[in-house]
């Protein structure tokens, strides 16, 4: 099964596009909704880490945008998987993110985190780090489906928390990063790449994925094919 993990701020249903598609080639998809179920004043990244490692098995293909990218990781370091692609991925503690100027941005949301409170980012962050190659019009439709997110996730992701063992990852990974990305700039996500010695791509594109989509999907569908070799 191919189980797919969204990102901050997301949810289980921009995957749809993906879905579609890899039905169509016969491969069983589940895409997961890591918020479900929990208490956002409190959830933490190791919850959301615990509903993947829950659902996959040794026989099942992760596929992570931005934190899923990571939570791809943080699963395969726990136990053995078919294979892992993380997009656009969060790094783990040691690598920094790319970009200073979000990291600085990010400051703003500073006291609902203090304060334990989910919280949605503003349409200007999204816009000028996320959505920064889609046009207006599709952004703004795109801002009004973000959901809140936990406050405990946020700050340790900010903060660099998550460390993943890469010596215990012995699933073949695959990353994926785009050119024009401001959330996970390309270079930052080779750099998590060689962690792992793992296989890295760079395609055209933003951090937001979900629109053009069938270049990543067949990227995807390649290492996929290879894995069952």
């Amino acid at each position: 099964m191919l189980i797919f993990i969204h990102g901050m701020w997301s949810n289980a249903d921009v995957w749809k596009n993906y879905i579609k598609y890899f039905e169509a080639r016969n491969y069983p998809c589940k895409a997961i909704n890591l918020k479900e179920g929990l208490n956002l004043k409190d959830a933490c990244f190791d919850d959301y880490v615990a509903k993947i490692r829950n659902i996959a098995s040794k026989d099942d293909i992760l596929i992570g945008h931005s934190m899923g990218g990571l939570i791809v990781q943080k699963v395969a370091e726990k136990i053995h998987v078919k294979g892992g692609i993380a997009i656009c991925t969060a790094p783990p503690k040691g690598i920094k993110f790319g970009n200073f100027g979000m990291t600085l941005s990010s400051l703003q949301y500073l006291p609902k985190i203090l304060l334990k409170k989910p919280f949605k980012p503003s349409y200007s962050f999204l816009k000028k780090y996320i959505l920064n190659c889609i046009d207006e019009e599709e952004a703004r439709k795109i801002f009004y489906t973000v959901e809140a997110e936990s406050p405990r996730v946020a700050y340790e992701l900010a903060m660099n928390k998550i460390s993943v063992d890469e010596r215990k990852v012995k699933s073949p990974l695959l990353f994926i990063a785009m050119k024009d990305d401001k959330a996970s700039p390309p270079e930052m996500v080779e750099k998590v790449a060689k962690k792992y010695n793992a296989e890295f791509v760079v395609l055209d594109g933003c951090h937001w994925i979900f629109k053009e989509y069938e270049q990543v999907a067949y990227e995807i569908s390649k290492f996929i094919i290879k894995l069952h070799e």
